[in-house]
């Protein structure tokens, strides 16, 4: 059965955090993470650009697979943009997104980067760097911002195996992949914290 990258709606995102702050262990919500093809809402039929108006410049897909390509050659390998997985996990929310699927041809395998434009409080950013699912790195006191797994420990094997969040008071980057055998170990080698973490900073880069 093919499966999809799941975009985290704002509210999503909230409670989760919220969940994590409390240091809540227990199942996380459905909605949360990915869901085969029969479960996802229908697809736009826009592109994934903005939603109404807005000054917010968000970078095409094009240009975050080169940005990412040039920093870490081996991420995308194998994977190619994929427009209706990308449009079908636009989530009908009032926020500006970006949502980009790289997908092998059968889709079975994708790596997806969404950049949101849900800001959080300063307040907090503060609490969630003190979880134990909080990723240290010099890059983000240049957007005073929280880099975060979804699980904590993720990455004690040397792979990235829930989604990364890299969040600020403007934007919320979230780095994906996925698997229809659900092991992305073997199908996305590449994609290790480090990486997944680069990948994030590349993005907010690009937004500037």
């Amino acid at each position: 059965m093919t499966q999809q990258i799941r975009l985290p709606s704002a509210a999503v995102l909230l409670v989760v955090a919220a969940a994590t702050l409390t240091g809540c262990t227990g199942v996380i919500p459905a909605v949360s993470t990915p869901a085969p093809l029969d479960g996802m809402a229908s697809t736009p039929t826009a592109a994934p650009t903005t939603s109404g108006p807005s000054s917010h410049r968000l970078p095409s897909c094009d240009a975050l697979a080169a940005a990412v390509t040039a920093a870490n050659p081996e991420v995308l390998a194998g994977l190619s943009y994929d427009r209706t997985t990308s449009d079908s996990n636009t989530a009908a929310e009032a926020y500006d997104q970006r949502v980009c699927v790289y997908t092998t041809t059968d889709r079975a395998t994708q790596l997806g980067i969404t950049i949101a434009v849900i800001p959080f409080q300063q307040p907090e950013l503060d609490n969630y760097a003190t979880l134990p699912n909080a990723v240290d790195d010099p890059r983000l006191v240049a957007h005073d911002a929280v880099l975060q797994t979804f699980s904590a420990g993720d990455g004690d094997d040397g792979h990235l195996d829930s989604p990364l969040y890299l969040i600020d008071t403007e934007y919320s980057i979230t780095i994906q992949g996925l698997s229809a055998g659900g092991d992305t170990s073997t199908t996305l080698t590449a994609l290790t914290v480090p990486v997944a973490t680069d990948m994030a900073f590349v993005t907010r880069d690009l937004i500037g």
